[in-house]
Parts: structure tokens; sequence; C-alpha cells
């Protein structure tokens, strides 16, 4: 189910819900008919007093902030957006992969597991929202407000008290795929299947999976294959390997794991970002609006958040209660901070990320280049690897996709360039994010428009991604090679170690000079 087809939940703001707009004055005009129609003395009294209690009570509703029935709800998560929200543009119509006069005769991809479970890291923290929630509600039955007109309303209290940790959510499954997370990796493998029937046939020998050894790596496997093979799955003794140092290439790179991973300097521009006194003020009034009378920190708004999005990438039809807690634009600002953080971490902020990139795109050109080179068909054909969302990122920015006129920082969210920005990870690494590349064998006398034998279509989130020198994601093989095909012949990951290696000789040296001084002295 497409976001464009699901059913809208019956939302209603808190002014609907009394019937009495805010600026209403108490007067006959606001009260019901039958209040007013009594005519003797003190019975009408009565009667009035009544009625004007009902409507300040009405009006003192009406100054609370319901969040949970915004008629346009804001669903975009950063790395823990649902899919479907990604992807509202993805028509069931879609037909880029279909190109007159050429055939696909290879099919390549990058494929990110769908929604999981918290890290085992994580669960703690979470687990104890658990105490949040209660004193939340302790604030608002005392009434512990500093700014009613800013307090939780009602409603979102309601749906908050109803939150509360699943025991089955434990160190056992930690990091696993939710049923949901399942379904959707069978409903990705589907869709591919439905554009390329040809490729993603029911032979076996025409695939090549690629997967590290983990539990999540392996259900994703299983979910995906499932989604193709449908109940012979089980039966298939599908080709696959376990290439770690191509599936994770980062994690074999000594230089990106001490420059970049474990660099302080990666997290500068976030922390500049979160250091602002807007920011700050959005911790205030989040505080404020669940009646702290203090400003709560902001590693427990960041677990709000990241419970807010976790339930909504679980269940996509239900309010997650703890998306409550946030207006629009605090949900704009944490995805924010997170592009902040991929964008240095695995993206075009650190030079050294192009690098560490370089390793898929080898292994996609050079898969390519043995059909090119072959004019009788050859297996596989297609070529599937699930990766981590920081694989698919890194690739990405080695391609040159993606690319920014400014770089983002701290400092310029409300450009427009930054509020149009192309690097955002709610769109290019939700939940079951995927990055593929299709060879296509063209006539050139069947396509005006083709001026090479060979064409490559590459699709992100399965619609085109915009390339230099390319037409909507299409692009000739000549210009692969040449551009792509550049960064392939160059790749060694190697050289991530040189620096290392380096200070290691650097180190050594030292040590034998003040071996001989010690010698010669004595």
């Amino acid at each position: 189910m497409r976001a464009s087809d699901q059913a809208k939940p019956a939302y209603y703001t808190i002014q609907q819900a009394v019937a009495v707009p805010p600026q209403t004055r108490v007067s006959d005009a606001a009260f019901p008919a039958h209040f007013v129609a009594i005519d003797t003395g003190s019975e009408k009294l009565t009667m009035r007093w009544l009625a004007a209690l009902f409507v300040l009570a009405a009006l003192a509703h009406a100054d609370e902030t319901c969040l949970s029935v915004d008629e346009e709800p804001y669903f975009l998560f950063g790395t823990k957006t649902a899919y479907i929200f990604a992807n509202r543009g993805l028509s069931n119509n879609n037909r880029a992969h279909e190109i007159p006069g050429c055939e696909p005769i290879a099919f390549w991809l990058l494929s990110r597991p769908g929604s999981t479970l918290p890290e085992h890291g994580e669960m703690d923290a979470l687990r104890n929202l658990a105490d949040l929630k209660q004193n939340i509600a302790d604030n608002y039955r005392n009434q512990n407000f500093r700014n009613t007109n800013r307090r939780i309303c009602t409603s979102d209290l309601n749906l908050l008290e109803q939150w509360s940790w699943n025991p089955r959510h434990n160190v056992t499954f930690a990091g696993d795929l939710t049923s949901d997370g399942y379904i959707n990796t069978q409903g990705l493998a589907q869709a591919w299947k439905q554009k390329y029937p040809g490729l993603l046939n029911d032979n076996r020998y025409n695939y090549l999976f690629k997967y590290v050894n983990d539990k999540l790596s392996s259900t994703t496997f299983k979910a995906f294959t499932e989604g193709l093979f449908r109940t012979q799955a089980d039966g298939l003794d599908l080709p696959k390997e376990n290439d770690e140092k191509l599936l994770r290439p980062y994690q074999f790179c000594d230089s990106w794991k001490k420059n970049v991973e474990n660099n302080k300097e990666t997290l500068a521009q976030r922390e500049i970002f979160e250091s602002k006194l807007e920011y700050k003020q959005m911790v205030t009034n989040i505080s404020q609006r669940l009646g702290f009378n203090y400003d709560v920190e902001p590693t427990t708004i960041r677990n709000m958040y990241q419970m807010c999005r976790y339930n909504k990438a679980w269940e996509v039809a239900q309010v997650s209660p703890w998306c409550s807690v946030f207006t629009r634009e605090d949900l704009r600002r944490l995805e924010y901070a997170e592009d902040l953080e991929t964008y240095y971490k695995y993206g075009p902020g650190t030079d050294l990320n192009k690098k560490v990139g370089c390793a898929h795109i080898k292994d996609m050109i050079d898969f390519f280049k043995n059909h090119t080179q072959n004019e009788m068909p050859l297996q596989p054909r297609t070529v599937i690897q699930f990766v981590e969302l920081a694989s698919i990122l890194l690739t990405v920015n080695a391609m040159g996709a993606r690319n920014d006129a400014a770089p983002l920082t701290g400092d310029n969210y409300h450009t427009a360039a930054v509020q149009a920005r192309k690097w955002t990870n709610s769109i290019m690494t939700p939940y079951n994010a995927n990055l593929a590349a299709v060879l296509y064998k063209c006539t050139l006398n069947g396509n005006f428009g083709i001026n090479d034998r060979y064409q490559v279509l590459f699709l992100e989130n399965e619609k085109p991604i915009s390339l230099d020198g390319c037409r909507v994601g299409l692009c000739n093989w000549s210009h692969v090679t040449k551009t792509l095909g550049a960064i392939a012949d160059a790749c060694d990951l190697q050289s991530c170690n040189h620096a290392t290696t380096l200070n290691n000789y650097f180190g050594i040296s030292l040590a034998v000079g003040f071996l001989v001084i010690r010698l010669v002295a004595f």
C-alpha cells in the first residue's frame, strides 16, 4: 500500500471538538438555544452560569496544544522513516524502467533492511520512557505548567498514557526485523520482480546474494527471497557470498575509523546546530508542553524522538504516541540534526568518505563489464547485496549524487538552500532504502535518443536518481565507464591503512633511534 492509497485517519481539531473558537465571547449567542429559552428568573440565571462555565471550560481546552490531530502530520523521520512516507511520489504506474529499444540484461542492487527493533544499547533508555510518561501524566493532573497555552492536550495525554514498553523487545531480538519490516522487504522484492520479470525470474542460477553473517542480514535475505520465490524459497540453494570487506568497507579502513567515525569533529556541525538559541528554545517549549518546571535533558528529547519514529515505522497507520510531543518544526529540526551527522560521517562533508565509498561502485562496474564484454548471456544476471545505511550513503556520495551547492552547516538551517537540500536521510535512506543499477542492451535504431549500445539506469528507492551527464538517471555506458569506471579503477581500500602504517613505521624508527643513541652513549 502506497501513501497515496492510505486511508486518512479521522483527524479533527480541538476547536472542532468543542465547537467554540477561542475568540468567542461569553454571550447569549454562544449558548445553545435551549439553555437561553427558559424565562423564569432563577432558572434562567442558573442555566446561564452553567452555560458560561461550559464555554469557559471549552476555551480553556482550546488553549491546549493538540499535536496528534494535525491534519497534515510530518512523517519524515530521517534514517527511521517508513519507506511508504519517503516514497510518496512513487506511482503504481511508474514506467522509468521501460526504455524503448532496450532490453535489461543485468541487475545490481544495494538494499537496506526494513524497520527494526531497537538496538541493545538503546533499550534501557527507551524502556525508561515509561517513567517519564508517568511524570508527564502527574504534571497534567497537578496542573504543573509554566505556560498553560502550550500544555499537552487531553487527547494527546490519553494517547501517551496508552503507550507501554513491549516486553518482547528484549536483548534476544535487539536490532532484528519487525513483522512490518519483514512484510515490506517481501513487498520490495515483489516490486522489483514485477519491474524486471526477465531478470528476477525463478532460475536460482541467475542470482548472487551478498550479505554478512548476522541475524538482521540473514532475516532480510529470508524475507527478500520469500518475496521473489514465494513458498519455493526455503528449498532453494541460492548462490550467496559473505564478503564483509565489500559489504562494510568502512569497518576495514583504519584511517576512516580514526579520522571520521571516532573523530569528535565529525559531529561538530551538529553540535553547533544544537547549541543555537532556537534549538534550546525548542527544548524549553517541549519541556513546558509536558509540564516540567525545568528544561529536560537533550538526550531525553532524543529518546522521545527515537521512540516516536520507531513506533511510526512499526505501525504506519497508527498515530505514534511520542510524536505528539513534537510540533512539525520540532521534527524538522531533529531531522536536520541527523542530516548534519551523516553529511560529515558518510557524505560530502568529509573528503575521505568518497574514497571509502568506491568499493560498491567497483563491484557494480566489474559486474557490468562482464556482461558488456560477452555476447552470450552470463550468470549471475542479478547481484543483490543487503547492506547497512552507511554503505548506501557512502556509495551515493562517491557517485557524486545528492551534492548540494552549499555545504550543510550548523549555522545555515534557515537558508533556502538547506530547506531544499538534496542530502536528506528521510528520502535517501528510509527503512528498505535501495540503490539499483540496471544494465540495458539497446538497438541503436530502436530509440533515437540512444546513441550507445549499452545504457545504465540508476534508481534510488525505485525512482531515477539525478547524475551529471545522464538523462533522468539513464546514462551511456561509455559515460559510466569514464566517470564511475575511473573511480572503480582507482579504488584501493588498502590505502585506507597507509596513514596508520606510516605512523607505525615512524614509531618503530623513533624507537630504533633512541636505542642507537643509548648504545652509543653506553
